[in-house]
Order: structure tokens, then sequence, then C-alpha cells
């Protein structure tokens, strides 16, 4: 598979309406090495597809909603499991099977494919959101790594999709509140094009309380670290300036910093620019207990002892902490840090941390 990076970012770049959905589900494809993907809404009482995003499949032709899908094997399968799942073939059908099934041989006909990894990513009423990444008999399918690496990017995609029902083209923009729900899993800010606050969510609002890490003076966000404010202040500029941009954010109850991004939602010169300028997403790697190691050996090739090295880096612990619990010299720490920044592309320690956690958490 291919790096990540940009992936995240089509999904960013979709969600704020600066790139076509469709981009970023090709983006998603060649990540996986796969020759296609989908996201689409259907109503699960009626089989009616509404919306959809692809590069290269033909969802809507005549008949689909009203034929093929209502035979489709991976959608009965999907209908039977709640919102949240993974599936893929192994799952629920084997070689013999599909060779015989008229779902598998309409798939072919139109592009060859055959196997998927698929998920039921939302339920809304009565209407779901599915997402699936298709591959070709030449790609074969999809091996455990790819299969935890569409567990981990799922809930991003269906966040996306989402997000981008938000923007208005053509008109003044989204509401600020529309940019700030509460249902999604970060702490959110919208600003103006000065940089100003102009909206947030409820897990925003308790970043701001007394002792929490962030703070609004004259309107504008700013951690209540000192030291860290210079870097966050720069990340804001660049963001309001039409480039996603990423920081660290200190706070003295923890080690470990919470980790900004600030995302644009209008290049400079965009037609119909909505009022708001750019969102701030803020998080915490530590608010769900994660084992980083094998999806880093996955993504980058750690070796196990470097997997156990950012696994207590993560915690926030500082190198002689880090050679203490590990029963390692300084020197030994310093030296596998620098195998992992190369491999990372990074090159010092908060970057390293930024890129990893950033990673793992979206």
């Amino acid at each position: 598979m291919i790096s990540v990076d940009n992936t995240y970012q089509d999904l960013l770049s979709a969600a704020a309406g600066d790139i076509p959905f469709e981009a970023a589900i090709e983006g998603l494809t060649r990540h996986f090495g796969a020759g296609g993907g989908i996201i689409f809404e259907l109503n699960r009482k009626t089989g009616e597809i509404y919306d959809f995003a692809t590069p290269n499949l033909i969802i809507g032709e005549e008949g689909y909603d009203k034929h093929i899908n209502a035979i489709n094997p991976r959608m009965k399968f999907s209908l039977r499991h709640a919102a949240g799942h993974v599936v893929h073939e192994k799952r629920f059908i084997s070689d013999r099977e599909m060779d015989r099934h008229e779902f598998y041989d309409w798939l072919k006909d139109i592009a060859d494919f055959r196997y998927f990894l698929g998920t039921r990513l939302f339920d809304v009423g009565d209407v779901s959101i599915f997402h699936s990444i298709e591959f070709t008999p030449r790609h074969g399918a999809p091996g455990d790594d790819k299969i935890a690496a569409f567990s981990r990017m799922a809930s991003a995609v269906g966040n996306a999709w989402r997000l981008r029902h938000r923007k208005d083209p053509g008109t003044d923009g989204a509401t600020a509140a529309a940019w700030t729900p509460d249902h999604l899993p970060w702490a959110i800010f919208a600003h103006a094009k000065d940089g100003a606050v102009v909206s947030m969510n409820a897990a925003a609002k308790r970043l701001l309380d007394e002792d929490a890490p962030l703070e609004i003076a004259l309107d504008t966000l700013r951690p209540r670290d000192r030291a860290t404010r210079p870097a966050f202040r720069s990340a804001l500029a660049k963001g309001l300036s039409g480039k996603t941009a990423e920081v660290l954010i200190g706070r003295p109850q923890s080690r470990l910093p919470l980790i900004a991004q600030i995302v644009p939602l209008d290049a400079p010169g965009t037609a119909h620019a909505s009022r708001i300028a750019a969102i701030t997403y803020v998080w915490d790697p530590l608010s769900q207990d994660r084992d980083i190691g094998r999806p880093l050996a996955a993504l980058f090739g750690f070796t196990a002892a470097e997997q156990e090295l950012a696994r207590v880096l993560a915690t926030g612990a500082d190198l002689a902490t880090v050679g203490e619990r590990l029963g390692l010299s300084r020197n030994t720490v310093r030296n596998r840090l620098q195998s992992m920044y190369a491999k990372t592309g990074t090159n010092r320690q908060s970057e390293f941390l930024l890129h990893i956690l950033g990673i793992m958490e979206r």
C-alpha cells in the first residue's frame, strides 16, 4: 500500500468541497492497490440508491437498484449486521459459489471486479451509507494488512462524506454552526477569514474550561501553554491561507500533547467562498486505547523493537524514561529513533509523534 497521508488529505479536501468526492475515492483505490471504489446512500426498505460517488462503477445504471442490488450477497450480509462492521468475501461466500452467482457475473462484466472490502458506515433513519474498495482477480482477495487498514480508515471516509453535505456552493456557504457538529469525535472550531472563532461544538467548549489546554483571546483560539503558541499561530495562519497544517498543543496535566489540524475550506481565489475560512480539529491521542505497533509496522515497516519504542513514546515519555522502561541505553534509543525518522520522513521527535499519532487517530 502507498502512503496514507495523501489519502487523508484527499478526504479532508473532499469534505471541504475543494475536490470532487470521486477524486478522494480514487485516492483510496490507489492506496489499497485496488481497481475501484464507491460510497453510496441506500434506503434499506425500498432498495433505492440516492447519492453516490465513484470514479469507475456504473451504480446508477437502469435496473441496478431494482434487481442487481436485490441479489447482492454483500448487501444481504451487511443488512444483517449493525453499522460499523467490515465485510469481505471470506466472511460469507466461497470462490466456487462466486463463480456461479449472477451478481459476480454482472460485476465482472462491468469492470472485471471480483473481491471487495466494504462497510456499512452509518444509519440515518431508513438510509444507510455504504463504502467499498473493489479488487480484480489479478489483484486477488485483500489480505489481513489491507483489511486492518480499511477498518482504521473507514470512519474517516464516512465522516468526510457527511461533512461534504454541510457546504452549499454558490451561496455564502454553510452556516458556521453546520461546520461544528457534536456527533463527530473531535473538538471542532470554525474560523472566519481573520482567524476569529465564530462557532464551536460541545467537545471544543470543554477544551476551553478553566484548567483546559486552550483559550480564546480577542476572539482568537490559542494554547494556554505559552511555548506552544508560536507554532499554533503559524499553523492557523497557514490554514487561513489555504493549506492544511498540523500542530501539537501542550497541556500541563499530561506529557502527551493534543493534536490539532487546521483545514482550509476554500483555497484563495476559489469561487463562492464561504464566510468560514478554516476549521480546526483537535483530538486527544489517549482518548482511545490503541495498539499502534501493528499499524505502524504495516504502514512504515517498523521492526518489533521499533514498534515497542513507538508505543512508549506515544505515552508522552521522554527519552530517559523510554530507556528506563525498555532497558535501553540513551544511544540505543536515539539510534532506533533515527531509523524511525527515516522510515516516516520526519526529522525530530515532535514531528514524528505528530505524524504517527495523527495517522492512528484519524
